[in-house]
């Protein structure tokens, strides 16, 4: 394998490695927005707290 093509290999890896490191941070705890996952009380639970 010539110098060359190893070096524009490592070059694009590292790039790729640089640009990946640039997004936001991804927090594994936050809520998730899924509108199934809501509790909402129900009208019946309404009415009987009421």
């Amino acid at each position: 394998m010539s110098k060359k093509l190893l070096y524009t290999i490592l070059a694009g890896a590292l790039s790729v490695s640089v640009l990946a490191a640039c997004g936001e941070p991804v927090d594994e705890n936050a809520p998730v927005d899924d509108p199934a996952a809501v509790d909402e009380p129900v009208e019946e639970d309404v009415e009987a707290a009421e």
